[in-house]
């Protein structure tokens, strides 16, 4: 019997002999929600939301990985990417465990609160930076560059502006439009993407740090294409967005 399984059953047996509580279907509980898992001795927290059988953490901007909960002597595992943690349900909205490797952790995992509304995402976005270049006539505009063959000079866009719909977003540049579905977490603080933006940026992720009926800001992570034709990830902070009616 190797090590991590001999501690898994040490495990279980402590879980077992402990006072019993009333026990609920951790899987129900974990599903739909969004949690920070941190080590109790090292102080790592990473956040990840539990969909119906995959998560994502939002750290490393890993996504659909699968996870599981399996049930032993009536005690509970959960099992995501072929990793064990022992655990069991402590309060309403928060877990304990031990996450069993080479080295053991003893591990929390909290319930993240829901922040805003995600119907507050929906509309069309522009960054503060571009928001004077938008709306004031005495600004300076660059000249427009010409259209391309068989695109009216009407479909030219700048500054960029995003436009968020439920379930995707687009934003247009220059004389270009993307779209990117996206998938917001149930607390509305992480939306993930793939939409391509201007000087061959892709933006995967963005973390919702404030939300109101009329502005966001937020840190983002992006993709940029060097002069080396790699890729550099790159992470961009405190970037204010302003709502506006058009």
């Amino acid at each position: 019997m190797n090590k991590p399984t001999l501690i898994l059953l040490l495990i279980l047996t402590v879980f077992g002999c402990k006072k019993n509580v009333e026990r609920k279907n951790i899987a129900n509980e974990l599903r739909g929600n969004t949690f920070d898992m941190f080590s109790i001795e090292e102080k790592d927290t990473l956040t990840i939301a539990f969909k119906d059988s995959t998560y994502a953490v939002f750290e490393y901007n890993d996504r659909e990985l699968p996870w599981r909960i399996a049930t032993f002597d009536n005690n509970d595992i959960l099992v995501f990417n072929n990793r064990l943690i022992a655990i069991k349900q402590i309060a309403d909205n928060s877990f304990e465990g031990l996450f069993i490797s080479e080295k053991d952790y003893e591990i929390k995992i909290e319930k993240r609160k829901v922040k805003w509304s995600k119907e507050l995402l929906n509309g069309t976005w522009i960054e503060e930076q571009h928001h004077a270049l938008f709306f004031n006539d005495s600004t300076e505009k660059p000249p427009l560059p010409p259209a391309p063959p068989g695109v009216s000079i009407e479909n030219f866009q700048y500054p960029p502006l995003y436009i968020i719909d439920k379930d995707s977003i687009s934003t247009k540049y220059f004389y270009q439009e993307s779209k990117s579905k996206i998938e917001i977490n149930n607390t509305a603080e992480f939306i993930r993407m793939n939409l391509r933006g201007e000087f061959n940026k892709v933006e995967e992720q963005w973390v919702i740090k404030n939300l109101t009926d009329s502005i966001m800001i937020i840190d983002r992570t992006l993709e940029r294409e060097n002069e080396k034709f790699s890729f550099l990830k790159t992470k961009e902070k405190n970037i204010k967005l302003i709502k506006i009616n058009r």
